[in-house]
């Protein structure tokens, strides 16, 4: 008989949530053979990501209110109840699960802090000595592991596409951020042949309201418009499905959130993460964390350059002028090594096993 899952998501502002969920619901189908029950509690944002979710077998789409209700007419009792991201569970599942002794995962957010890492699998026992565990993914071996496909590798490697002219070819799909301008600016004075790719409206409304672009860019349906040597696109968000494929048509990659940031990852492309901000410069710690990990102790001198623009475009200390102008100029100068350190580390990621693999095991060998 089919393992059972419930598989909670509260929908937020930037969809990053539902994207993750996802993602996870169709590997468990896939790999897994479970039943999945998803409970969302806005269908419209997963029409706007998976807009063939209606097609999908044994992935049914639930409606919930977080801590209030869920729709559970219909719905066998569970083997397996996920909540993302610490989603608050209604009264009516929290019983149904506990009549059949449903182990409980509290799906966290991606981190490479050490934190993450040392909590991963950890049980916490409940006032009514109900167990929930953590699930904490990650990249490394003793983590929850990363949403992987069988044979991405190869998928993903016969699709990459490479500029061979002196143009490069960048995709932007960030948040709103003064430090957009601080960006493009740079590379404008670079003279840099450049086509720029950005999707959604949040970058270019940053540009606008900072200053870089005039108020009159991107307006009565404009697509497209140049600041000296760079050619800036608007283009719309794709489905999951197709955002792989997108990532193959570009040398650099600023990718936001959370999914994007890990299909960039297996992507083999140079990339730049914009991390949610969180209060109290918070995400600052996750984003070193991340790539202190990721470099190692000993940068060479386009990781001190790219440590340091990261920094900068995710709200850390602004560089002056004529520093950040450097760091660009070596990061393109040494490209090449940036691309070997990208294929490395898309390596390592891929000899490990992914999280769906290592949940059915964790499973057998953990939970009585």
């Amino acid at each position: 008989m089919n393992t059972i899952c419930y598989l909670f998501c509260n929908v937020i502002d930037n969809f990053g949530d539902i994207g993750v969920s996802w993602r996870l619901a169709r590997e468990l189908r896939t790999r897994l053979d479970w039943q999945v029950f998803l409970f969302v509690d806005d269908d419209v944002a997963l029409k706007w990501i998976a807009p063939e979710f209606a097609s999908e077998k044994n992935i049914l789409i639930k409606q919930w209110v977080e801590n209030k209700s869920a729709d559970l007419d219909g719905v066998p009792p569970p083997n397996v109840v996920i909540e993302t991201f610490a989603c608050r569970l209604p009264e009516n599942v929290l019983t149904k699960m506990k009549q059949n002794q449903a182990v409980w995962l509290n799906w966290e957010y991606l981190s490479a802090e050490d934190w993450a890492v040392r909590t991963h699998g950890m049980q916490s026992l409940q006032a009514d000595g109900f167990a929930k565990y953590f699930w904490q993914m990650g990249f490394v071996a003793a983590s929850g592991g990363l949403i992987r496909e069988q044979n991405l590798l190869d998928k993903s490697l016969s699709k990459n596409h490479y500029s061979v002219s002196g143009s490069l070819k960048v995709l932007l799909f960030g948040y709103e951020s003064a430090a957009w301008v601080d960006v493009l600016a740079a590379w404008q004075q670079l003279g840099w042949q450049m086509e720029i790719d950005v999707v959604g409206v949040q970058v270019i409304e940053s540009l606008k309201k900072f200053g870089y672009l005039p108020a009159i860019a991107f307006t009565e349906n404009q697509r497209e418009w140049f600041s000296g040597s760079l050619k800036i696109r608007q283009i719309d968000f794709v489905p999951q499905a197709d955002f792989d494929d997108l990532l193959a048509q570009y040398d650099w990659l600023f990718v936001r959130g959370e999914d994007s940031f890990v299909r960039a990852q297996f992507a083999g492309k140079p990339f730049f993460w914009h991390i949610y901000p969180q209060d109290e410069r918070a995400h600052l710690e996750k984003l070193d964390a991340f790539w202190q990990l990721a470099f190692g102790e000993n940068g060479a001198a386009w990781q001190v350059a790219h440590r340091a623009l990261s920094g900068e475009l995710n709200g850390g200390c602004r560089l002056p002028e004529q520093v950040r102008l450097a760091h660009w100029q070596t990061l393109r100068e040494q490209s090449a090594a940036w691309q070997n350190w990208v294929l490395r580390w898309q390596e390592s990621l891929f000899n490990q096993t992914d999280t769906v693999t290592r949940l059915a095991n964790w499973l057998a060998q953990s939970v009585k």
